[in-house]
């Protein structure tokens, strides 16, 4: 089978991609949102490719003829970013010093269901950039993607149970001479990195050959979608995994009992791929961050062994994600301070976490239409009451408005506090909601005490007591 019978190409209009050189750090980027007129939009980028922690890049209004026209600062790599509008997971990549005029995807609102999930990705999207050429990013990756794409079908099963070399051949050499003297460095590692995903993932290649090949000693490439994506393939859960070898058995000691950041390094040094201190520390921050959802490694240890490799590093960005892997892995962890929120009651007041300091918090997350929170509404309501010197009950209500909250109110006599999603609706994911009701139990300090906790079904009373009257506090 010929490459060329599962790729389609398709003919492209192509415009110049206006240049900037009166602001190199500046990107501005104008275009057309249909259907978002008067609605405010945001693009994001992530901070890092192991913790995936985003940041906001920029907040803006779409005008009344669905336009909208903005400025980034941006450093001297491509920056990807990204926005979620509707059903869409909508990205580009945006270069220092570039104009670029695009077109966001119309408007298709999600379901109900979509809503209410903080785990919906959404279609993904690459944003139409209207003034490109032939060499601009955006049009490069978009091309390379769609040759790229169909590969994971009957190619990737022909090369996974041929080992059909002639065809990954084939397959490289047509990549090689479609992109032939584009130049795009950010573009050029792209494709090599997707190329050598495509050997992982069909299994020509094992996990070690490819580091050797792709990783060592090779500079990272942080900002680099491809790279990080077969990083993070090649590295998955590597701790687990090299433990299970002669050279690797000692992880679990060095981590669980001498919590030893040295101890830790000395071990994976003898795999001889690590050898680049850049490359064994971002192995280490990527194992350790999996190691979180593991069993049998000492979260204590893990957390010592990641502070210690922040304080020690000799690279910022790894420091940086360091310090986002350790606030991912203990935002919800017993012990430490949940996520802060700011979200509006039934009086319009804003309220968030620490508005309720001094009383342990049973945290909840509802919906109207939710029949276990509904059946649970009444014991919460005599919880509320019983234990009113001790104990707020603070509902986070999922609906589609403020007003539905407010008449859902009006209906029902029920006066624990009761705080609307919409303005946050990040909160959903911040506490990783994936069913409702979903509880957590905080204490007086606003540290969690359960994470998640019983329901009321479950004898959270019998736990609140015991709580309460072993540290003498019933008054």
């Amino acid at each position: 089978m010929k490459l060329t019978s599962v790729v389609v190409f398709c003919g492209m209009l192509f415009y110049g991609l206006q240049a900037d050189s009166e602001s190199a750090g500046k990107v501005r980027i104008s275009g057309y949102a249909p259907g978002y007129a008067g609605e405010e939009l945001v693009f994001y980028s992530r901070t890092d490719d192991i913790s995936f922690t985003e940041t906001e890049v920029v907040r803006f209004r779409v005008d009344k003829s669905d336009e909208f026209s903005v400025e980034i600062e941006a450093d001297n790599a491509p920056l990807y970013i990204y926005t979620n509008v509707g059903v869409h997971y909508a990205y580009m990549y945006v270069e220092p010093g570039k104009s670029y005029k695009i077109v966001i995807p119309g408007k298709t609102e999600k379901s109900a269901r979509e809503k209410n999930n903080p785990y919906f990705e959404g279609i993904p999207t690459h944003i139409a950039v209207i003034n490109r050429d032939s060499t601009e990013l955006n049009h490069l990756i978009r091309i390379f993607d769609q040759m790229y794409e169909p590969l994971f079908g009957e190619p990737l099963i022909r090369l996974t149970m041929n080992r059909d070399y002639e065809l990954l051949d084939s397959i490289s050499n047509a990549f090689e001479q479609r992109f032939a003297g584009y130049g795009n460095p950010y573009f050029q590692k792209y494709r090599k990195y997707k190329l050598g995903l495509l050997k992982i993932m069909a299994r020509m290649q094992s996990a070690s050959n490819v580091s050797s090949q792709y990783f060592y000693p090779e500079p990272v490439l942080y900002d680099n979608v491809a790279y990080m994506e077969l990083f993070n393939q090649v590295y998955d859960r590597y701790f687990l995994f090299f433990s299970r070898t002669t050279k690797g058995k000692r992880i679990f000691e060095d981590i669980n009992k001498h919590r030893s950041l040295d101890k830790l390094r000395n071990t994976l040094l003898t795999d001889n791929v690590l050898g680049e201190e850049q490359l064994l520390e971002m192995v280490i921050l990527k194992g350790l961050h999996d190691a979180f959802y593991v069993e049998g490694f000492s979260r204590l240890g893990l957390l010592t062994v990641l502070d210690s490799l922040a304080s020690t590093t000799t690279y910022p960005e790894h420091e940086r994600i360091a310090g986002h892997i350790r606030e991912k892995v203990t935002r919800l962890l017993e012990g430490f301070e949940p996520p802060d929120f700011r979200l509006m009651n039934r009086e319009g007041d804003t309220m968030s976490v620490s508005d309720f300091r001094g009383y342990y918090v049973y945290l909840n997350f509802c919906t109207s239409v939710s029949y276990g929170c509904l059946s649970e509404y009444d014991v919460l309501s005599s919880l509320s009451e019983k234990y009113e010197k001790h104990l707020k009950v603070v509902t986070v209500f999922i609906d589609d408005s403020y007003e539905s909250m407010l008449d859902f109110l009006n209906k029902n006599d029920y006066d624990w506090e009761f705080l609307f999603y919409g303005n946050q609706p990040s909160v959903l994911k911040d506490y990783d909601v994936r069913m409702f009701p979903t509880y957590y139990l905080m204490d007086r300090d606003g540290k969690l005490l359960m994470s998640p906790a019983p329901s009321p079904a479950e004898k959270f009373e019998n736990y609140l007591f015991r709580t309460i009257h072993s540290r003498g506090e019933f008054r």
